[in-house]
């Protein structure tokens, strides 16, 4: 499969608005990627626990397990990050983690064979983790270094996620719940023919002699002067910590929206149908993810700041878990999915722009692997704790409200960013 595109130069411009999915080969490629990526991983974020209660693990070891995935990611993304930008070589590292990740999930089934699982799984979901968490940041950075409107590439892993988790109910019902597993690694097998074809727009992949910790001819920074330069930005800094506060309120919230949706009876009736709890959080979660899949195509296009868009989007986010802590109306806790989907939208491009727009040529993966590490990655680990402990202590409605506050303080820590967009001008103000 070819590795190049002659159009290349002339089509990756963004896509105007009435255009958000216009079709040029490229682009189209990154779409599917991301389309692959999150409808192959859908099933086993969502089915995972019901898989290891199946093979007989306490709620405490499914506890551990989910640790160890976030806690893997958080420390495997930013040197995935630094050795992409490295050797320069964004494909070949997309394809390598792709087979890693791959290889590592089949533990799920031959763990499922054995008398006592948990330590087989354990490793094979920190192997899984680490190999697999990268695929995402990685890819963005590709899509923004060959100037693609990312909000309309991200879409399709949003639309990809809503058709999976609705989905894969019917086929775990249909087949076993070990086909979570399977379809995982066919999807990886997918998305790997699809980075072999993209165009290598970096010097290892094009197979240049010019990877590694060299300056250029165009006076780029060494590695890690410019992995400093990136670390030490005031911006990133701020980008970093307010992702990490919206994160912690946004996981917190999501990871017990079921049990919440349950403990307040929460349905609605209609006729002879009625809409039970698990219901409800089925459709919550579809119209989430439906206008979230919306919101990113058009959040760049409405001619606000980054700043505002951060701003904004974290309000939006954390307004449902406001919500869920002074009202129990069903067709209110149904409304304010639509506001959650928009804010992640809103808050995702923006952090993810300011990133790639502060760090140097030479660090775009890292700025991206850091960004999603630290700031996504870590607040939604710390988020579950957070939200687990405000639980036990004052009850699931005064426990969605304390979480919404720190959402809401990393809202406001966005006001302390400054941006011109793609300019290079974004700075800390006062």
């Amino acid at each position: 499969m070819s590795s190049s595109d002659e159009g290349y130069e002339e089509t990756a411009g963004p896509t105007s608005l009435g255009r958000p999915l216009a079709l040029d080969g490229v682009k189209v490629r990154f779409q599917l990627l991301f389309f692959i990526y999150f409808i192959a991983s859908s099933g086993f974020v969502v089915f995972r626990n019901v898989y290891l209660e199946e093979m007989g693990l306490s709620g405490s070891q499914m506890g551990q397990i989910g640790f160890l995935l976030m806690a893997t990611g958080v420390v495997a993304q930013p040197a995935w990050g630094l050795l992409t930008d490295y050797f320069r070589a964004e494909r070949t590292v997309l394809i390598f983690v792709g087979i890693a990740s791959a290889v590592a999930i089949l533990s799920y089934p031959v763990g499922d064979g054995l008398t006592e699982p948990f330590l087989l799984i354990a490793v094979g979901s920190a192997a899984y983790s680490a190999f697999q968490t990268p695929v995402g940041p990685i890819a963005t950075g590709m899509v923004l270094s060959r100037g693609f409107d990312y909000g309309s590439v991200r879409a399709f892993g949003s639309l990809a996620f809503a058709i999976g988790s609705l989905g894969f109910g019917f086929v775990v019902g249909t087949l076993s719940i070990v086909s979570i597993v399977y379809f995982y690694v066919a999807g990886t097998a997918l998305m790997i023919g699809i980075a072999w074809s993209l165009p290598g727009g970096r010097s290892a992949d094009e197979g240049d002699d010019v990877a590694g910790d060299d300056e250029n001819e165009t006076n780029e920074p060494r590695l890690l002067e410019a992995t400093r330069m990136l670390v030490t930005s005031p911006t990133f800094l701020v980008i970093v910590g307010a992702s990490f506060l919206l994160r912690l309120s946004a996981m917190g919230g999501e990871a017990f929206f079921s049990v919440y949706m349950r403990n307040v009876d929460a349905s609605i009736a209609a006729g002879p149908w009625t809409l039970r709890p698990d219901g409800m959080t089925g459709v919550a979660w579809v119209i989430n993810s439906g206008v979230e899949a919306v919101a990113f195509l058009y959040a760049l296009k409405a001619n606000v700041s980054h700043r505002w868009l951060l701003v904004g989007g974290g309000v939006a986010l954390v307004i449902p878990n406001l919500a869920y802590g002074v009202t129990t109306r069903p067709w209110v806790l149904l409304a304010v999915q639509s506001l959650g989907g928009i804010g992640f939208a809103m808050v995702t491009v923006a952090t993810v722009d300011l990133a790639y727009d502060i760090a140097a040529d030479r660090v775009t993966s890292t700025a991206q692997t850091l960004l999603t590490g630290f700031g996504f990655g870590l607040g939604g680990a710390v988020g579950q704790i957070v939200a687990g402990t405000l639980y036990d202590a004052v009850g699931i409605m005064d426990m969605y409200v304390g979480i919404a506050v720190l959402g809401f303080a990393g809202a406001a820590l966005g006001l302390v960013v400054s941006s011109d967009g793609r300019s290079g001008k974004n700075q800390p103000t006062g």
